[in-house]
């Protein structure tokens, strides 16, 4: 695992640049604490650091192939790099490491673009071609690894694993994309391609930047690999064998729940040491530590716990500064990674379970919505919704509560994204933006969440499945995985998501609602498929969230610091959110029909947060 940056240009690049790019690295030094590299060509300037993971010796970057043609600075990692190997050793291909990075090289050699497609892992990559004077950026088809990039007024591509990089070469005071922030208050996360900042946005997963001085930029897609063979085991197993590929121990985050502990089990079966876990007590359930140890000792494997540390805002301005975003849950990952990376570099977790064999409860809510809609009449539902509605606000003084939600649902019964949103808590509105924000953004020309919703949305009858791609290619990307990447880098630490797999992937796409939720229980197909290798009281366990309650964490953690960064004065000055808003909040005894707006509170704390941190360039002081 490392970390990339550098530019192309159309025009030749003075040796003296070789400084800027030395800087662009010192800010994303904790990907890569193990080692650095950089090289300067006539028109791509390219840098590297790196966490040594495979090939420990000889494995440094930028790395050029054996002729000089092509180099390369790569993120991630190929799991599927000594069989490709092979096959180009059978070809006649040459090679001086043993690396999965000079496998890229030696496939881009012999297939091209199409042989990206052939990579199983995950990826981000730069590719300079001395001979065509052009260069390539390349992500991994599930976006698992992450690449920006910002283009200048005379054509040049900057890029970097984080948006830091990039602000270090571009020497301007980074300004907020407020139309992002507002996607981001609905969402929870970034949707699409975008960063907070303005005029920096993402490599789409699975496209292929291609950029040289005399041509526009132009994009394409690596192909989808097929579904594998075999039964859902088997494809779960070659996936967490796979991604136990290493040169390092591997270990793994255990909850105790179904999909950590699948994970876990099946690293077991290859791993050559008894399995280090590592668990955190937080969550929904109290009892989450608790089973995670006894799964652990079920099983032989190694568990290290970690209490979840009570004075913990004074590492917000570090965590946003990695993150790069205000995000929600962050804290509980923030400090198991940092924990982790003491005993280990390497450990698997069991992300993207609930997203891959639908076990959430809005999976649940939304199949019986759906039932509904076949039953009753959507002029029924609708009517019955707006006059509860009138009659709820009549006698409810709180602003867009839980039962105002449900009453919406009710009447948008049958338009399917606008029910996912509302189930998702996403609330845009005229009314509750006038509530919500200052006139800094009421000044700005906001997008319509709901309609951003419409225009994504998968043309799937069934509307759970629906949802579920949408979060796959969304909520996946740019929350779970941005989240996961940028904490475990944060302390030099590699996790590993084996349940995030695009040859898995490809397999339980195949399967329909009825096969993954069969009578609509949450998550059956997978229960059943992992029967054989679980007990029952660990598949059966009720579902732990790791988050927290946002009302009592927020009181017990973040007031103190609320009441220093939104006081009147400052939110006026900020000029983003609507202090009334925050003092109609906090009038109320705080309770769990709060949950909503004390997320909203806790990202009004974190913005305020990321602007004194970036747009008054305190992030740089960082470097």
């Amino acid at each position: 695992m490392c970390g990339i940056t550098g530019w192309f240009s159309p025009e030749p690049i003075p040796s003296h640049e070789l400084s800027t790019l030395e800087r662009m690295l010192r800010s994303i030094k904790h990907r890569g604490p193990d080692d650095q590299g950089t090289i300067l060509l006539p028109h791509a300037c390219l840098g590297h650091v790196r966490l040594s993971i495979i090939d420990l010796d000889s494995g440094q970057q930028p790395m050029t192939s054996h002729d000089g043609r092509f180099t390369i600075i790569f993120n991630g990692e190929i799991y599927n790099y000594k069989a490709l190997r092979q096959e180009l050793l059978s070809l006649g291909h040459h090679f001086a490491t043993h690396s999965d990075t000079e496998v890229i090289l030696e496939i881009y050699r012999k297939y091209g673009r199409a042989g990206f497609s052939r990579l199983r892992g995950m990826f981000a990559f730069a590719l300079w071609d001395k001979d065509n004077n052009s260069g390539l950026l390349v992500r991994d088809s599930l976006g698992i690894k992450p690449l920006f990039f910002h283009q200048t007024s005379n054509s040049s591509i900057i890029f970097a694993s984080e948006s830091k990089a990039i602000l270090t070469k571009l020497q301007n005071t980074p300004e907020m994309d407020l139309q992002q922030l507002h996607l981001l208050m609905n969402f929870r996360y970034l949707p699409g391609e975008a960063s907070l900042f303005r005029g920096i946005k993402q490599l789409a997963p699975g496209k292929i930047l291609c950029w040289s001085p005399n041509k526009s930029i132009q994009y394409y897609d690596i192909d989808k690999p097929q579904a594998g063979n075999g039964d859902t085991l088997k494809q779960l197993r070659d996936s967490v064998y796979s991604h136990m590929t290493a040169d390092v121990a591997v270990g793994c985050y255990l909850s105790g729940g179904i999909d950590s502990s699948t994970v876990a089990v099946l690293s077991a079966e290859h791993a050559t040491h008894r399995l280090q876990t590592f668990t955190i007590d937080v969550g929904d359930d109290p009892k989450e530590a608790q089973y995670a140890a006894e799964t652990a000792e079920q099983f032989g494997f190694h568990n290290l716990q970690l209490k979840m540390e009570n004075d913990i805002t004074a590492e917000l301005p570090a965590l946003l500064w990695h993150l790069e975003v205000p995000k929600i849950n962050a804290l509980q990952n923030w400090q198991l990674a940092k924990f982790t990376s003491q005993h280990i570099k390497v450990v698997l977790s069991g992300l993207g379970g609930d997203e891959l064999f639908l076990g959430y409860n809005f999976h649940k809510i939304l199949a019986q919505a759906d039932s509904l809609s076949k039953i009753v009449p959507s002029f029924i539902t609708a009517s019955l919704g707006t006059g509860l509605s009138k009659l709820y606000h009549a006698i409810n003084p709180l602003t867009w509560s839980e039962g105002e939600r449900s009453l919406c649902i009710l009447q948008q019964l049958g338009n399917w994204p606008a029910v996912y949103g509302l189930i998702r808590n996403v609330w845009d509105s005229k009314g509750l933006r006038r509530k919500i924000y200052g006139e800094r953004m009421q000044d700005e020309q906001l997008p319509d969440a709901f309609e951003y919703l419409h225009q994504h949305w998968f043309n799937n009858a069934d509307p759970v499945l629906a949802a579920a791609q949408f979060e796959w290619l969304q909520k996946m990307v740019n929350d779970l995985l941005w989240q996961e990447d940028r904490i475990s880098m944060a302390h030099g630490l590699e996790v590993r998501t084996p349940l995030v797999d695009n040859m898995l992937y490809a397999h339980v796409h195949q399967f329909q609602r009825a096969t993954l939720m069969h009578n609509n229980k949450q998550k059956a197909y997978m229960k059943q498929t992992v029967a054989s290798i679980l007990p029952d009281k660990i598949i059966n366990r009720p579902k732990s969230g790791f988050q927290v309650s946002s009302y009592e964490f927020f009181h017990k953690h973040l007031k103190a610091l609320a009441d220093e960064q939104l006081t009147e004065q400052k939110v006026n000055e900020v000029g983003l959110f609507n202090y009334k808003f925050i003092k109609h909040v906090l009038s109320f005894t705080p309770t769990k029909r709060l949950r909503w707006h004390y997320f909203i509170l806790y990202f009004m704390l974190l913005t305020h947060i990321w602007v004194q941190l970036f747009e008054s360039n305190e992030w740089s002081k960082r470097i």
